[in-house]
């Protein structure tokens, strides 16, 4: 599809990115990265409302994140909403930091990252956070690759290890950040939605491949794919080319882009 029609499409259509980050890693997109940046890039993407977590919790300084929270929070404020980050390591900590600034900030769940523990989606290190998230009803999201790559601790985040998880919570509502991340292995991840009603994915990340979507809504039912992009280590305008160019109705490009993530999130504007 040429530029001027993305563009022209993209007018129809009200977004929030359901994965996005605020913080400089080593595979950050953009070499003069800046909060204000990432922002106005999601604006001129016609991006309402971006869901965040801050890199500094995802590598383990749980007391830098919610300081960057905070402060995002006054400059934003509801053009961002707020994952909060668990580490397994760090259990008690991460879930008191949950507990006391849930209500203070605009908040939109949890962010695991279990590469970075090397720590599988399936141990019982996390049943702490399970259990307060099915408690109070909020959304995990968690980063999930294939098992099948050179990257040894990706095997950590396969998000089929979900499926003992969901055996012992089964109200456990789980985003699949990635949804396994390699189109080779999305047909297995799409059996597993199908079985689970409280599991949903979005295709962020390095992976372009627009008839997924047609295969989700097929095989698993509309309002199961979120629209999410992993800003700024990707750039917003390639996901939104994907989504634009697959072969689904308007309506299903709208519940993609903004209405599925809005009911999950609860976010209303």
């Amino acid at each position: 599809m040429a530029k001027a029609n993305i563009l022209q499409e993209l007018k129809k259509f009200k977004i929030i990115d359901s994965h996005m980050h605020f913080g400089v890693s080593a595979n950050t997109l953009y070499y003069k990265y800046s909060d204000d940046r990432v922002m106005q890039i999601q604006k001129e993407c016609n991006v309402e409302t971006s869901i965040c977590s801050h890199v500094t919790g995802i590598f383990g300084d749980l007391d830098s994140q919610i300081e960057e929270v905070i402060k995002n929070s006054k400059k934003f404020k509801s053009s961002i909403y707020w994952q909060l980050v668990y580490i397994a390591e760090q259990s008690q900590k991460s879930l008191d930091i949950i507990e006391k600034y849930k209500s203070r900030i605009n908040f939109a769940g949890i962010k695991i990252f279990s590469p970075g523990s090397g720590i599988g989606l399936d141990n019982r290190a996390y049943y702490p956070l399970w259990e307060y998230a099915v408690a109070n009803d909020i959304v995990v999201g968690a980063h999930t690759w294939s098992p099948y790559t050179e990257n040894p601790s990706q095997i950590y985040a396969n998000p089929l290890l979900f499926e003992s998880v969901l055996r012992d919570f089964p109200a456990l509502k789980v985003l699949l950040i990635h949804s396994g991340g390699k189109i080779d292995f999305y047909d297995e991840v799409i059996e597993f939605v199908r079985k689970h009603e409280t599991v949903y994915m979005d295709f962020s990340g390095d992976c372009f491949y627009p008839p997924v979507f047609k295969k989700v809504i097929d095989r698993a039912g509309r309002g199961r794919s979120l629209f999410g992009t992993d800003m700024p280590m990707m750039d917003t305008r390639y996901h939104i080319a994907n989504v634009i160019s697959a072969d689904i109705s308007d309506s299903d490009k709208a519940d993609i882009f903004y209405n599925n993530a809005a009911e999950l999130f609860k976010i209303n504007k």
